[in-house]
């Protein structure tokens, strides 16, 4: 009995460091450098190409959200200060392959400053997994759509007919390892209260 509690709390241990492990980076199939343009809260124009800003998600042009009874334009202001933070700077993307729709997915940096963690951080674009941390911070600070009510991206693009997107391959191995430590622990915690 007492080798199962030690196990689960093992377990428990294994499941928390796994949690909060950076998500990996993938493998660099290109990086691109210069002047880009904000074409949404989550996309860029760099040097003729679409680039998609990897493991975040930012509300959709047109999207509005709620600040008490003031409705505020979400999607512009989130494409507004992605162009803030890449103006005057060159920005730096290193790609890592292509979304389902074609789109080159990246980590940019413009001024020393990670584009995703930013936009995250400022509360203009939620977490695909790989800005959690800064996710919360946001949240807890009550900035940008965490100021008041808004639906997730993901869920208004649904519910207005925009493409289905998923949460970006590098970011989402933690969440199916923590998945299946916490079915896991389920599995350990019922034989142990079952007494076998």
């Amino acid at each position: 009995m007492m080798g199962g509690w030690m196990f689960l709390i093992l377990l428990s241990i294994g499941a928390y460091v796994a949690a909060n492990l950076p998500p990996p980076e993938r493998a660099v199939t290109g990086e691109l450098q210069g002047a880009a343009t904000a074409s949404d809260g989550d996309s860029l124009r760099l040097d003729g190409r679409r680039i998609r800003l990897e493991g975040i998600d930012a509300p959709e042009i047109g999207q509005t959200c709620r600040r008490g009874e003031a409705i505020w334009d979400c999607g512009g202001d989130a494409r507004q200060h992605l162009k803030t933070l890449t103006s005057g700077f060159t920005t730096a993307c290193r790609l890592h392959g292509h979304d389902r729709y074609g789109r080159d997915l990246g980590v940019c940096e413009a001024g020393q400053r990670d584009l995703g963690r930013e936009m995250v951080l400022s509360g203009y674009a939620v977490s695909y997994g790989r800005y959690q941390n800064e996710e919360e911070a946001a949240r807890e600070g009550g900035v940008g759509v965490w100021s008041g009510d808004f639906v997730q991206p993901q869920e208004w693009r649904r519910s207005n007919g925009g493409a289905e997107e998923t949460p970006h391959e590098a970011d989402n191995w933690s969440g199916l390892i923590l998945q299946w430590l916490e079915e896991q622990v389920r599995v350990i915690f019922r034989r142990l209260v079952n007494g076998g």
